[in-house]
């Protein structure tokens, strides 16, 4: 979509939008094509999801089941990675929460069971299973015996074996980003405009800076979990449904911003791999340090609140109409207050146990939800009316001689 965009905007501007010099401007597709490629580099290196699901063996026979099993079934570790980086290109401050939840629990239980920080990880992710497949991810599963010596038997080295990330793709994407951020700060610095979409995109890469160093040390696509010889299900237990449980598509958002499930929406010993975004279990919260916890979940809003900040950016830009302009700026306006509001509010009922916020946070998830759709379309509704200041090229002969 956004390419046939920017070939009829190409299309559609007069002879004298074009550039006659191809050293000193640059064209629309330039613009568009570098946003993408560093939104996509950014999400992709930043994104480190849980341990899949397994997958089903494939059916006999080429029907209708074959063909679902190659679509859905062989695919779902692609498919749990495309869910997180939709999440991360819509939302990308909520992954960062969950990444910041992660990156506490794998600290806590690298610190309260003396295993390293990757340990931690590869626990909170589903890593370690035990005799019986079930995931090894709540406090009571690694209190029973040998479970703990088990895990520690393992290897740091073994462990980082099994990731997928490599240093070339994390260069690559580190120097895209950058050079982007170069750029932007440079065109401010020789009075050129930002395109929204430039200044929507330094905001992403922002914010998946953040969530790349918090999962530096988790392991990266990960298939398959390590198999410990341990039997972890109480013997009194009783089974509960597995995930996912009958939650309504609210219980589910709110997933987002706690990461934190009961035994009623989630049992592992009933299930053979963690949620998308499992962090930890609703007990195991309460373990947590109240400070860190408190840090953490501060930290979200406050980034949240960052990454509204900086399509400030864009506030004396020229826009198309009055009211794309007025629409920007009413939407960094509301991404900027929400989140800091929803954290008093979070706060509030803290204190107040008996304080009723159920009602107030729903009216700021929506309206913080608006505010986000809206400053996703506007970047690119603007691309068809951008001033001919926004294609003039940086001048690197300035910083870099001889250039």
């Amino acid at each position: 979509m956004l390419f046939l965009l920017a070939l009829t905007s190409l299309h559609s501007r007069s002879a004298q939008n074009q550039c006659n010099d191809i050293n000193d401007c640059r064209r629309l597709f330039d613009i568009v094509w570098g946003c993408l490629v560093t939104i996509f580099l950014c999400i992709w290196v930043s994104v480190h999801p849980n341990i899949p699901p397994p997958c089903p063996e494939a059916p006999k026979g080429i029907g209708l089941g074959f063909w679902h099993w190659w679509l859905i079934g062989s695919n779902r570790p692609f498919l749990q990675r495309l869910k997180l980086m939709t999440v991360a290109l819509i939302a990308p401050e909520m992954i960062l929460g969950f990444a910041a939840r992660q990156f506490q629990m794998a600290h806590y239980l690298s610190q309260d069971h003396g295993v390293s920080l990757t340990h931690g990880f590869f626990i909170v992710m589903g890593g370690f299973v035990d005799a019986d497949g079930h995931p090894i991810v709540t406090q009571k599963q690694l209190r029973v015996d040998s479970v703990v010596g088990q895990i520690c038997a393992v290897d740091k080295s073994d462990i980082e074996d099994k990731s997928k990330g490599d240093l070339f793709s994390k260069a690559i994407a580190l120097c895209q980003g950058l050079w982007f951020i170069a750029q932007c700060i440079a065109r401010r610095a020789q009075s050129l405009p930002l395109t929204e979409l430039e200044v929507a995109t330094l905001a992403f890469t922002a914010i998946n800076a953040m969530t790349w160093l918090l999962w530096l040390r988790k392991p990266l696509d990960v298939r398959n979990p390590i198999k410990l010889s341990a039997h972890t299900t109480p013997s009194n237990h009783v089974l509960s449904d597995p995930y996912p449980a009958d939650l309504s598509g609210l219980e589910r958002f709110g997933f987002l911003l706690v990461n934190t499930y009961q035994q009623d929406e989630y049992d592992p010993f009933s299930s053979q791999f963690v949620p998308t975004f499992w962090c930890t279990a609703y007990n195991d919260r309460d373990e947590l340090p109240v400070l860190s916890s408190f840090i953490t979940l501060g930290g979200q809003f406050f980034c949240g609140a960052i990454f509204g900040a900086i399509h400030f950016a864009a506030w004396g830009a020229p826009f198309p109409s009055v009211v794309e302009m007025w629409l920007w700026r009413i939407g960094t306006l509301v991404l900027v207050a929400l989140p800091i509001l929803f954290l008093l509010l979070v706060i509030g009922i803290t204190i107040l146990p008996s304080a009723q916020g159920k009602s107030p946070a729903l009216v700021i998830v929506i309206f913080y939800s608006m505010a986000r759709c809206i400053l996703l379309v506007l970047p690119l509704s603007t691309l068809r009316s951008l001033p001919l200041a926004a294609f003039a090229d940086v001048n690197w002969s300035v910083y870099i001689p001889h250039l």
